[in-house]
C-alpha cells in the first residue's frame, strides 16, 4: 500500500475540483445575473420595436389632423337638424317629405295609412320630433323609401320598424296566390336645433 497518492491522479483531481468549484461559484453567484440581463435585453428589444411603431403613428399625426379638420369643415352639423322652429311644423314637414317620397319612389299601390306626431316623454339635449307612421307597401318600394329617409339631409332616423306580411289570399279562379302589400309600422325621428 502506498501512503502518497499518485501525482498524475492528484493533478487531474485538483483540476476537476477547480472546475467544479468555479462552476458552483458561477451557478450560485452569477447565473441569475446573466439570465436576468438576457431577459432585460429581450424586453428592451420588444420595447424598441413598440417605440418604432408609436413613432410611425406620431409621424402621421399632422396629416391625419389636417384630414380631420377638412372633414369637420366640409360637413356642417347644422344641416343635420330639422329647419323648422317648433315641434308641430317639423312634424308636418317630416310627414310631407315622407308623402313626397312615397309618391315619387313607390308604385301606386304603396300608401300611407296614418301619420301621427308623438311628443317625447323624456327631455333631451336637442328637442326630438317623432312621427309614428303606418304604411302598406311592397318590399322593394319600402326599402327605397327607408333608404332615402335615412340618407338625405336633414337627418331622419327610422326606429321601431315592424313589418307584417298579410296572409296570402287565393283567387277562386286559378288558386294562384295574390301578391299583397306589407303592413309596415315605424317611427321616424329628427331633431330641432334648439
Amino acid at each position: 500500500m502506498e501512503l502518497i497518492p499518485d501525482q498524475k491522479n492528484s493533478k487531474l483531481t485538483a483540476v476537476l475540483m477547480l472546475v467544479v468549484a468555479v462552476l458552483l461559484v458561477y451557478l450560485v453567484g452569477f447565473h441569475w445575473f446573466f439570465k436576468r440581463h438576457i431577459e432585460y435585453a429581450e424586453d428592451l428589444s420588444a420595447l424598441k420595436e413598440q417605440l418604432g411603431r408609436f413613432e410611425a403613428v406620431v409621424a402621421q399625426r399632422e396629416s391625419l389632423q389636417q384630414q380631420l379638420t377638412a372633414i369637420r369643415e366640409s360637413s356642417s352639423d347644422e344641416e343635420l337638424f330639422l329647419a323648422q322652429p317648433d315641434f308641430n311644423e317639423a312634424a308636418a314637414e317630416m310627414s310631407e317629405r315622407l308623402g313626397q317620397m312615397v309618391t315619387t319612389l313607390a308604385a301606386d299601390d304603396c300608401q300611407i295609412v296614418s301619420r301621427q306626431p308623438v311628443r317625447p316623454r323624456v327631455q333631451e339635449r336637442f328637442q326630438r320630433v317623432t312621427v309614428n307612421v303606418r304604411m302598406r307597401c311592397h318590399g322593394d318600394d319600402l326599402l327605397q323609401i327607408l333608404y332615402r329617409l335615412e340618407t338625405e339631409v336633414p337627418m331622419v332616423i327610422v326606429e321601431d320598424l315592424n313589418v307584417i306580411r298579410p296572409r296570402a289570399r287565393r283567387r277562386s279562379n286559378n288558386d294562384a296566390a295574390q301578391l299583397q302589400s306589407l303592413d309596415v309600422r315605424f317611427n321616424m325621428s329628427g331633431y330641432l336645433k334648439s
